[in-house]
């Protein structure tokens, strides 16, 4: 069981950067986890729509269909903590990959909605990818802890 957060663009901002990587090094105890990072399709020659179907089929290329893949969202689904951590427990016992994808500028187009198992958000408001990401790592450590029966979580 692994677990890959995919993301369009480069985390740029240094202390996002730093957040990140520590939250990583804590969630590696628990689990096998990696960060992809792909090209974003921003360009004046596109348009939004194109630069959205562009991204969303570059990210369904590397996610394998028995992935259990959660699109982040504004407008997704949203879970307590606790809720979040039942869940991944649920496919950790199952031993089912999952896969976070965070979209680039213009978000997710339909396609890649479509095929996602979850649309996940983390709050109905928008927060810049690097800091999304940020907060899915920090939220699959707490989960890691809730489900371990660690301190972390209050």
């Amino acid at each position: 069981m692994s677990a890959t957060v995919m993301a369009i663009g480069k985390m740029k901002f240094a202390p996002y950067r730093a957040a990140a990587d520590e939250y990583l090094k804590r969630l590696r105890h628990y689990l096998n986890i990696q960060e992809i990072e792909l090209k974003s399709e921003l360009s004046p020659k596109l348009s939004e729509m194109q630069i959205r179907e562009r991204e969303s089929r570059q990210i369904m290329e590397m996610v394998a269909p028995s992935t259990y893949l959660f699109v982040l969202d504004e407008r997704g689904k949203m879970f307590s903590s606790v809720q979040f951590s039942e869940m991944v427990g649920r496919l950790m016992a199952q031993s089912q990959d999952m896969a976070f994808v965070i979209g680039g500028a213009y978000g997710h187009h339909e396609c890649l909605r479509q095929r996602a198992n979850m649309v996940f958000g983390l709050s109905p408001l928008t927060f810049p990818h690097e800091l999304a990401r940020v907060l899915v790592y920090e939220q699959l450590y707490r989960a890691m802890t809730i489900l371990k029966n660690e301190p972390y979580h209050k």
